[in-house]
C-alpha cells in the first residue's frame, strides 16, 4: 500500500490545555500525536455524518502564508 503524503503544521495551545491533553493521551495509552489524530478523525467522521462526504481531491491546500 502506498504511503499517503503527511502534512506537518503547528498548533498553538495554552499551557493548561496542552497539559490536559497530555494527561488524556497518557490515560488512553497513546502519545499526543496519536491522540490528536484520533480527535481529528472523530471530528471529520462526525462532520461527514451530518453534512455528507468530503472529497479531498476537490480541496486545494493553502499557501504556507494562508495556513497561519
Amino acid at each position: 500500500m502506498a504511503q499517503k503524503n503527511k502534512i506537518t503544521f503547528s498548533v498553538r495551545l495554552d499551557e493548561d490545555m496542552y497539559k490536559k491533553m497530555l494527561a488524556v493521551a497518557k490515560f488512553d495509552g497513546v502519545d499526543v500525536n496519536n491522540h490528536i489524530l484520533h480527535l481529528v478523525r472523530t471530528n471529520i467522521a462526525y462532520h461527514e455524518r451530518i453534512h455528507g462526504h468530503i472529497d479531498p481531491s476537490k480541496i486545494e491546500l493553502p499557501d504556507d502564508n494562508e495556513a497561519k
